[in-house]
């Protein structure tokens, strides 16, 4: 098989790993690509790199943005300018293994996507003997409401059938994370597959969009202040993705109840104490919604997420 692959990456500011990533992309196996790269207003010499890149390879496309949007944003960019019969997303500073596109051409076969775990490695690109998933959630998925609390399927270890376009773009606006969006629209539309190998080194630094620092706080009472302002935080991130989900008009009725109930209890969190309601439902769905813990855990996890602030308010504060 020798089908048009598209490599969807996002950059900025990534001066000091983005080398070694292309590098790594272009010494691919599998030589049939295009790597489309949108560039998000970087002030280093992020585009002179590619730029120099371009002149010796063809594949590469570059797209430079007039504004900031966000690296979210950028990468729906890049993936809209794909062309190729199955889509990747790279991040600018990371190493992919050189077969990695090669095995998941062979072995995405029926599946809507692919994705693999990740060897990670720091700032030297020194493997730290770890990898990104957890060995046991590494599997196949098949229910998309396992996606509507959590995602493991992180985006630069991804490739994706381009039938997916048309229900992946455009994002939805308040979307956290793409690799989120994708996996839920990848697990409606089909199944999900998986390599047993990882198949990238995943840099972790400080540098990171994704990166966060660790708080510091005075006193007790100011770190618990600090994790209920985090608590009220989850609950509208969860709102933007699950209100996102919702927009996707292929949803079956059953997906769009419980995606109803959990829109309701988050958007009241701070007003209630536990949703009796969302608990039951959980509880009936537990296996597919709470795939990731052990079967004994999954009642327990319905529960922890059918509470409210004002109970979670009385658990903090207990001493």
């Amino acid at each position: 098989m020798n089908t048009l692959v598209s490599i969807a990456m996002s950059t900025y500011n990534g001066e000091a790993f983005l080398k070694e990533q292309l590098d790594s992309i272009l010494n691919q196996t599998y030589k049939n690509l295009e790597i489309i790269i949108s560039d998000d207003c970087s002030t280093d010499s992020t585009v002179e790199i590619i730029k120099e890149y371009q002149n010796g390879d063809s594949r590469i496309i570059l797209s430079q943005n007039k504004k900031n949007i966000g690296f979210v944003k950028n990468f729906e960019k890049a993936i809209s300018l794909c062309s190729g019969d199955y889509i990747a997303l790279s991040d600018q500073d990371d190493v992919w293994k050189t077969n990695k596109i090669e095995l998941f051409v062979s072995q995405i076969k029926e599946n809507t996507l692919i994705y693999s775990n990740a060897s990670l490695i720091d700032k030297n690109s020194k493997e730290k003997n770890k990898n990104f998933i957890k060995e046991t959630n590494i599997r196949k998925w098949e229910s998309n409401i396992s996606f509507l609390l959590y995602n493991v399927i992180s985006g630069n270890t991804m490739m994706f059938k381009k039938e997916l376009l048309s229900h992946i773009l455009p994002f939805p606006s308040n979307i956290t994370y793409h690799d989120f969006w994708i996996a839920f629209v990848a697990s409606t539309c089909g199944t999900i597959t998986y390599t047993q190998e990882p198949m990238i080194f995943y840099r972790k630094h400080s540098e990171q969009v994704t990166f966060s620092k660790k708080q510091t706080h005075k006193n007790y009472i100011q770190k618990l202040q600090h994790k209920k302002e985090n608590l009220i935080q989850q609950a509208k991130n969860k709102i933007y993705n699950l209100e996102a989900f919702k927009s996707l008009s292929i949803l079956d009725d059953d997906t769009k109840k419980i995606l109803d109930l959990l829109i309701w209890h988050y958007d009241n969190y701070q007003d209630i104490y536990f949703n009796t309601k969302l608990y039951n439902i959980l509880k009936n769905n537990a296996d597919d919604i709470f795939v990731l813990y052990p079967a004994k855990k999954r009642k327990k996890q319905a529960f922890r997420h059918s509470v409210g602030l004002k109970l979670n308010t009385i658990a903090l504060y207990r001493i």
